[in-house]
């Protein structure tokens, strides 16, 4: 979810990205090791990518926001 989520971020122009996200993220980082973070993350990205690939920009980041209110702010 973080990959996909700071990817639409750096698009969509969000707002505001939740901290306690990033926290969250770089434990479970660590837990994995950095190969299998790293190839989660970049998973996420290219998840959005594909979703962006077949939809409109500003209805996935829309879409996006809507369903993820606890991450990300329009």
């Amino acid at each position: 979810m973080h990959g996909l989520l700071r990817r639409a971020s750096a698009i969509c122009g969000y707002s505001a990205y939740n901290p306690a996200i990033i926290e969250r993220a770089r434990s479970c980082f660590e837990a994995v090791g950095s190969r299998e973070g790293a190839r989660q993350m970049f998973a996420g990205a290219s998840e959005y990518d594909r979703m962006e690939a077949v939809r409109n920009r500003d209805a996935l980041c829309l879409s996006l926001a809507s369903k993820f209110p606890m991450v990300v702010r329009p």
